[in-house]
Order: structure tokens, then C-alpha cells, then sequence
């Protein structure tokens, strides 16, 4: 009984079923949840500011889940892959966050080249020239309810990566810019 259920077709329709599902697991675009629409912007020169004049060629928008852009010192997402133009160009993320919790915040802003952060429209803290991967800290009093953040950055050359996260001070957890928490929701 068991050499008739395997006979030549069922094991064709089981390797070609098997084939099907890989083509279609290679051609299906990864996906993430929208959490983070991201403008990137390549610039016709080159960047040694971030507050300098831009001179845009070419812009693309990529929503992403998390702001996790450090992987193998890339501008690069785990999921979507490498997301910027390789040297000199800027991305703009501005985005809404709901504060559940009353006090004082740390966001921790890491970047590799120069970045500006503001919330409320307000300038928190700064990079503006190039530099290896390092991290900020941005302290911030906030109330309960809707706000909003802006975080610009650049790549000149080299190595590059952005990467956010954020803790309330009476807290001894940290999370990445995109991750709920008790505190605050994206």
C-alpha cells in the first residue's frame, strides 16, 4: 500500500510543489510593518554637514518597522537589505510617537555620519560633521500624549549607519525607535 502512495507522480507533484515554493519565496519582496516612513535623498555633492545647502539628484521613500540601520557598518536594514546610495546623501524621518507615561526621556541617537534630532518642532541634540559610529544622548521632559519627532542624517563616505532607540529615566530598559513600550507607542 505505501509503494503505491509514492509512485513516480506523487513524488514529481511533491519535488515540483517544493520548486514552486521557493520561486515564490525568492520573488516575493521581504516586507516589514509600516512604522517609519523614511525619505532618502542622494545629493549631487559632496556632504561635510548636515546642515548644509542640498543639491538633490535622485529621492526614494522606504517605510521601515524599526530605525536599526547599522548592519556590517552599512546603511543597511536586517530584512530589506542595503536601503541608502552608498556615499553623500541625506534621510529625513519624521514621525508621530504617543508618550503613555509622564518624565523624563533618553533618546540615544547613533550615527555614522552627522545627524540633527528635534521633537515638537524643538532641536534636542546634534552631530553635524562626519564621524565613525557613535552615540548620543538626548534628554528630553515629556507629557502624556501625541508628539512628534524629526531625524535628519547624512552619509558622506565610508562606513555608515543610523540607529535610534530610547528609555525613560526611571527605567533601566532601553528600546529601539519603532518597539512599543509601557512608555511609548509608535
Amino acid at each position: 500500500m505505501i509503494n503505491n502512495f509514492f509512485n513516480k507522480n506523487v513524488i514529481f507533484s511533491i519535488v515540483l510543489l517544493a520548486v514552486v515554493g521557493a520561486i515564490v519565496n525568492k520573488v516575493t519582496p521581504p516586507y516589514v510593518p509600516h512604522v517609519f516612513n523614511m525619505t532618502i535623498s542622494k545629493n549631487k555633492t559632496s556632504i561635510a554637514d548636515i546642515y548644509q545647502s542640498r543639491d538633490i539628484a535622485a529621492t526614494k521613500t522606504v517605510w521601515i518597522d524599526r530605525i536599526d540601520l547599522t548592519e556590517k557598518n552599512r546603511f543597511r536594514h536586517p530584512k530589506l537589505g542595503d536601503l541608502g546610495f552608498g556615499t553623500d546623501f541625506f534621510v529625513d524621518i519624521e514621525a508621530p510617537f504617543t508618550v503613555k507615561v509622564e518624565g523624563s526621556y533618553v533618546f540615544y541617537i547613533g550615527s555614522d555620519d552627522g545627524f540633527s534630532f528635534s521633537v515638537d518642532g524643538k532641536k534636542i541634540c546634534d552631530w553635524t560633521r562626519d564621524r565613525p559610529l557613535t552615540t548620543d544622548s538626548c534628554h528630553i521632559r515629556l507629557k502624556p500624549g501625541e508628539h512628534s519627532f524629526k531625524l535628519s542624517y547624512f552619509q558622506g563616505f565610508g562606513n555608515s549607519g543610523l540607529i535610534m532607540s530610547y528609555a525613560n529615566t526611571s527605567s533601566d530598559s532601553q528600546y529601539l525607535a519603532g518597539q512599543d513600550s509601557k512608555f511609548i507607542s509608535f
